[in-house]
């Protein structure tokens, strides 16, 4: 029998972590080695555990590491041979493409069927990329958006200004939690907003309610 694929599990919800230790216990070649629940504890399970594919939230609880593209971004640069699969429920195109562009294996909708998971589990093992239904929907629609379009346009660092301004953080708040400059935070809103085509804070917060970026 083949050595099993050894797989990590990170998500702020345990209920959601069961179901995920469910559903991967439905491969024959596949078990879970460890799961955490926030990018501490996820970081200091990467440093010590070998593993091969790695299942991660997009949005977790605050910790060291933070959520979201930052810390996806960190795992590609530190961890570059293990395989990502975001499990989420994220449908916003913003967030969606840069997840794309950023080269994440596979994106799997908590709104898709289950099997999904095991079906992207299965395509990212063997080198290739995986979307479920939903994700496809959003990244690859029938006739493609203008806002679709610009949602491309942004960066990553303008996407994470962009969603946790909308999460209710201010831009000192955002500065903070990157270690940025208030100024530089502000010009990459701005740069953002211009992109998406948008003039002041609450066209930005409708864009967002339209896009799922707000709660």
């Amino acid at each position: 029998m083949l050595n099993p694929i050894r797989v990590v599990v990170a998500d702020g919800h345990p209920v959601c972590i069961k179901g995920v230790q469910v559903e991967i216990a439905a491969v024959d070649h596949a078990r879970v080695v460890a799961c955490a629940t926030n990018s501490t504890q996820l970081f200091n399970i990467l440093q010590c555990q070998a593993c091969d594919v790695l299942i991660s939230d997009y949005v977790m609880s605050g910790a060291d590491f933070g959520d979201g593209l930052g810390m996806l971004s960190l795992i590609q640069q530190r961890y570059p041979a293990l395989k990502l699969i975001v499990l989420t429920s994220i449908d916003s195109p913003l967030v969606l493409q840069a997840l794309d562009n950023q080269g994440v294996r596979g994106i799997v909708s908590k709104g898709d069927m289950s099997e999904h998971l095991r079906n992207a589990l299965q395509a990212v093992w063997r080198g290739e990329r995986y979307r479920s239904p939903r994700i496809n929907s959003v990244l690859k629609p029938e006739g493609a958006t203008p806002a679709t379009d610009r949602a491309g346009t942004l960066t990553r660092s303008e996407v994470e200004v962009v969603r946790l301004f909308l999460s209710g953080l201010s831009v000192g708040e955002i500065a903070a939690k990157f270690g940025r400059s208030k100024q530089t935070v502000s010009a990459q809103k701005r740069a953002a907003m211009r992109k998406l085509d948008v003039q002041t804070d609450i066209e930005l917060v409708r864009y967002g309610m339209r896009n799922g970026l707000t709660a």
